[in-house]
């Protein structure tokens, strides 16, 4: 037998990037909650039309004025303000026929006095319900 001659070729791959299968090492969570406003009724009554006398009796189509205080114990935002005739469920209409229902942008913690006039008394015991809430409409 003769001698073979044995040839070493050195072989220069390129390097290969290996792709592993995704694999968690470690996550987190992160919950950012809805700001909202929240308007809390501190006060509300009547007074004598034109004055600053408090009153919870009136005659008959004697001029009423409506004062509503509301604070914000949210987050900045819109807060409204109703006044409706509890038996009948319409928000009442001063004597031009604007209605009490009114809207205003409060910061947080901050309070808001709302002043209406010249309603009108009906002919009968006047049983109102204010509401105060957020958001626009």
């Amino acid at each position: 037998m003769s001698e073979m001659e044995i040839l070493l070729y050195e072989t220069y791959a390129q390097p290969q990037r290996r792709a592993f299968a995704r694999t968690k090492d470690t996550e987190r969570t992160l919950t950012i909650t809805l700001a909202a406003g929240k308007g809390t009724i501190v006060d509300a009554y009547a007074l004598q039309s034109g004055t600053t006398t408090k009153i919870t009796k009136a005659y008959p189509n004697q001029l009423i004025d409506l004062e509503v205080s509301v604070k914000n114990d949210g987050d900045t935002d819109y807060l409204w303000i109703t006044v409706k005739d509890k038996d009948t469920g319409v928000v009442i209409k001063d004597q031009a026929g604007t209605p009490f229902d009114v809207e205003n942008e409060l910061a947080a913690g901050g309070t808001w006095v709302q002043k209406r006039r010249n309603f009108v008394m009906p002919n009968k015991t006047w049983n109102l319900l204010v509401e105060a809430g957020h958001g626009r409409a």
